[in-house]
């Protein structure tokens, strides 16, 4: 098979910054330009948070972890130990700037502030100029080339009090809130990192994105009516993310990752590890010029999340309900592996299974 010498990037997100990674990590004389219409810097205001399984490398970033996580709603409070998998954060500042600095040191060419980015099976044009690749590879997120069944979007404030208020052991992934026409599913999400220091995030699942100020502004009726202190804010979070996407456009490139192409789990918006993983399985294939194929997920896995999310489409009001039946009924192990990714047909079955099968139906045949 063919060997790969040169390669092009179109986007500096997660995923093509990961890509280029490793592709310096598999043959560190590889020629590489990165193309982006963002300008370097600020870099995105967002975390990176998932499940980390004891493979995966997030090669000495900064992060915070949590070995217990809670669930809960007006109904149910469950806490489990997640000790095998500890939830983990990684600030969107700390993951470009350690990231950006690496790949500049070993030579990537950046360019950045494009007015418009092209790309095709072996070139990138960036502002007329149109540049050949051995491999281009595209990891840009284009929201117009795709349709999402859910979008998930979401904005915190970080804060820090004067008390202690905070139990830095446990993060609380989901505070359910009632669901709405606009927001199938509507959750508080809070990672303390210290006693005296937290993220209060708050998120929806919905038809379309809610804007940040909306998410905002619940954020902070949460902080004034459940901090009990003096607090300070420290700064935002906030992002979009496509649950389930369809194509609406056909792709120049034969090669795309990130989330046009399939990285973002369908049903939970994850996409870190999975980005981390399949970059550097991509770039051990590229090297070696093996098949450029990936397939993030099984298909069985993305086809049961497609049903969840339709049915949260169909029946926004039904959303709330069918989510906390998920939460508090599925076996804990079996959950935890479900959140993550890293599950097996069984464990999925049975975490299935937890969700009320009439209510389940009723949903989906919603017109």
């Amino acid at each position: 098979m063919r060997k790969f010498r040169t390669v092009g990037i179109r986007g500096a997100g997660l995923s093509g910054l990961s890509v280029a990674r490793a592709l310096l990590a598999a043959h560190p004389e590889i020629s590489i330009s990165v193309f982006d219409v963002r300008p370097k810097l600020p870099h995105p205001q967002r975390t990176f948070c998932f499940f980390k399984p004891q493979e995966i490398d997030i090669y000495n970033l900064p992060h915070h972890s949590w070995n217990r996580v809670t669930f809960r709603s007006s109904t149910f409070n469950r806490t489990l130990d997640v000790s095998s998998t500890p939830y983990t954060m990684v600030r969107g500042d700390d993951f470009f700037e350690h990231t950006l600095c690496e790949l500049e040191a070993s030579g990537v060419n950046f360019r950045w502030n494009c007015q418009e980015v092209s790309i095709g099976l072996d070139w990138i044009e960036a502002d007329s100029v149109k540049e050949h690749f051995e491999c281009a590879i595209d990891a840009a997120f284009c929201p117009s080339e795709v349709s999402s069944t859910i979008w998930q979007s979401f904005a915190g404030i970080w804060i820090s009090t004067d008390n202690p208020v905070f139990d830095p052991t446990t993060a609380i992934l989901m505070d359910l809130q009632e669901s709405s026409e606009d927001a199938p599913v509507s959750f508080f999400y809070i990672l303390p990192t210290s006693p005296h220091l937290a993220l209060i995030e708050h998120t929806t699942f919905s038809p379309s994105p809610l804007s940040e100020q909306y998410h905002l502004k619940r954020c902070q009726s949460w902080i004034h009516s459940q901090i009990k202190s003096q607090f300070h804010m420290q700064g935002s979070d906030r992002g979009i993310i496509p649950m389930g996407i369809v194509p609406t456009q056909q792709r120049k490139s034969p090669l795309i990752i990130g989330s046009n192409g399939g990285f973002v789990r369908p049903a939970t918006g994850y996409s870190f590890t999975t980005t981390l993983r399949d970059t550097t399985a991509l770039a051990r294939t590229i090297i070696d010029g093996g098949s450029l194929q990936l397939c993030p997920y099984p298909p069985w896995l993305t086809f049961g999340d497609q049903i969840f999310l339709r049915a949260l489409r169909k029946d926004p009001l039904n959303g709330g309900h069918l989510l906390e039946q998920l939460l508090s009924r599925s076996p804990a192990r079996a959950l935890v592996s479900f959140l993550s990714g890293d599950v097996s047909l069984y464990e999925a079955l049975s975490v299935w299974l937890s969700v009320p099968k009439i209510s389940m139906v009723r949903s989906l045949l919603r017109t």
